[in-house]
């Protein structure tokens, strides 16, 4: 069995069996990322690089890369044969944001990391610059549950810091619907797909 077929089954086996809080999305992320035949693939949180795979998997078969960034360090080592796809950036990801060259646009974003509104809001205010109508971002955890999920609003205090403003769920619905549009995925805790519908001062 070759590479490729044995991330597909590995991949598959964690989609129906996993218990991660994103592993129902790893093929979806695959899917959208081939579907785009992404070369510039960017991915805003880690941990441990569960979805980190996926995109590479993608990026290897478009002769694209990936750029994932974290503020924390990841234990992911990616297999040999991706490795040439890969770049990992330890900081943090607004501040990679404001950073970047805004007149190249990103193909694919994956976003799932600090789940503030103010967080989440200033990276999609940067994103806008970085981004086409070409483009696609995905979030997570814009829903809370499995089985009856549900956008985040205004939760309680106990929620907890990421969730007391509203969370992504709000930084995605304050966009203006005459220029963005969204669908959210209903399992593991929501997959939000975005998308810019008309271009900009940055892409024409």
């Amino acid at each position: 069995m070759d590479s490729k077929s044995c991330y597909m089954e590995a991949l598959t086996e964690t989609v129906l069996s996993g218990t991660g809080d994103s592993d129902a999305h790893l093929l979806t992320l695959y899917g959208i990322a081939l579907s785009l035949k992404a070369k510039t693939i960017l991915e805003l949180g880690v941990r441990g690089g569960s979805t980190t795979l996926p995109l590479l998997m993608a990026a290897k078969q478009t002769g694209g890369r990936v750029v994932s960034v974290d503020i924390e360090p990841t234990s992911f080592e990616p297999p040999e044969d991706l490795k040439a796809h890969w770049q990992f950036v330890q900081m943090d990801a607004l501040e990679y944001l404001e950073g970047l060259y805004k007149d190249f646009p990103i193909d694919f974003v994956y976003v799932d990391d600090w789940h503030s509104y103010a967080h989440v809001k200033a990276e999609l205010a940067e994103l806008d610059k970085l981004v086409s109508p070409a483009s696609v971002i995905c979030l997570h955890d814009l829903m809370y549950g499995n089985h009856q999920p549900r956008y985040h609003t205004d939760l309680t205090s106990g929620a907890g810091a990421q969730w007391a403003d509203g969370g992504p769920y709000r930084a995605v619905a304050e966009l203006p619907a005459q220029f963005w549009e969204f669908s959210t995925i209903p399992s593991c805790n929501g997959l939000t797909i975005l998308r810019k519908k008309y271009s900009n001062r940055y892409h024409v």
